[in-house]
């Protein structure tokens, strides 16, 4: 996975300048700040990784030509815009009871990324406009999402426009504003991959929920109107019986296909998009291969099963 261990020198400097700057907060929300930082920190084992956020500035080198420390600032920025986002998505989804501080937290996270974007931008940069666009794009898809969300590309990755900031800025420091918009429908492309893969994972947790996830949204829409409401019952039927993540594979895929049509020299991005595309197809294969040994008879699916502890006895 090149894409990521390429950069673990240049991750270890930018969460440790974004540590640097967490520990000036006043206390005790510097503490919380730390916290939630590691949470995210993706060069800790059980921290939960969020990639694109932080690795998206390093990606685009190839259309960019910065300075390393360029790509560093834009990324550091963009740890920024990750925590204060995801703090909005957690209030959004749970209003936990320490929300009076993690909304306080997240005021100060916007703060550090409004002024590390100072620095790099001088109030009259289009970089302004294009920030005010992706935060409104944001609010828009978070306040109303469709219940069963989307499979178009576009849509999906309206809920993580501001990851964009780290691409468009970039492109815009190095005097590359006409590639914008190719870059930022590489991007989308990537992003809608990456909702595709967590909405596979968390299918479950969403329909206890009733949060939007795109695979029940493609079941729903496979059964039409008349099969309405679903149980649970009817998604899991889909998934282990009907093949459907079989076909929600195949979207994923397409958009890496899409993404080569662009002819964007990304590598490191591609891999990502390529990634996460056959993750969810090597996932559609497994059931697959154990649907048809359970169809062959209990003892075949045993020996299939247990065929690599039985080759070593």
């Amino acid at each position: 996975m090149t894409w990521r261990t390429d950069y673990e020198e240049e991750l270890a400097a930018v969460f440790s300048e974004a540590e640097r700057l967490i520990d000036a907060y006043p206390a005790p929300l510097g503490e919380k700040g730390q916290a939630y930082l590691q949470a995210f920190n993706p060069l800790r084992p059980s921290s939960t990784k969020n990639h694109i956020c932080y690795l998206l500035p390093f990606w685009i080198e190839p259309v960019t030509k910065l300075t390393s420390q360029q790509y560093r600032d834009i990324s550091l920025a963009n740890v920024f815009v990750m925590l204060y986002f995801f703090i909005q998505d957690d209030l959004m989804d749970d209003a936990p009871s320490d929300w009076k501080e993690r909304l306080a937290l997240g005021n100060l996270f916007h703060l550090s990324m409004l002024d590390l974007y100072r620095s790099l931008f001088d109030h009259d940069s289009p970089f302004w406009n294009y920030f005010n666009d992706y935060v409104v794009t944001w609010s828009l898809a978070v306040a109303y999402e469709h219940p069963m969300g989307s499979l178009d590309p576009a849509q999906l990755a309206r809920k993580a426009a501001p990851v964009k900031l780290a691409s468009t800025g970039a492109l815009l420091l190095a005097g590359n504003q006409e590639l914008v918009q190719s870059v930022s429908h590489a991007v989308d492309l990537a992003l809608a991959t990456l909702q595709f893969s967590d909405d596979w994972a968390d299918w479950e947790e969403d329909f206890d929920l009733g949060s939007a996830n795109s695979l029940i949204g493609m079941i729903t829409s496979e059964k039409g109107e008349f099969a309405l409401p679903l149980t649970k019952e009817d998604v899991k039927n889909a998934i282990f019986l009907d093949g459907v993540l079989t076909r929600f594979a195949q979207l994923a895929a397409a958009n890496s296909s899409t993404m080569d049509k662009l002819s964007l020299p990304l590598p490191h991005l591609t891999a990502f998009q390529v990634h996460l595309a056959d993750q969810l197809t090597e996932a559609a294969e497994k059931l697959n291969v154990t649907k048809r040994m359970l169809m062959q008879g209990g003892f075949d699916h045993f020996l299939y099963t247990n065929i690599s502890s039985i080759s070593t006895l």
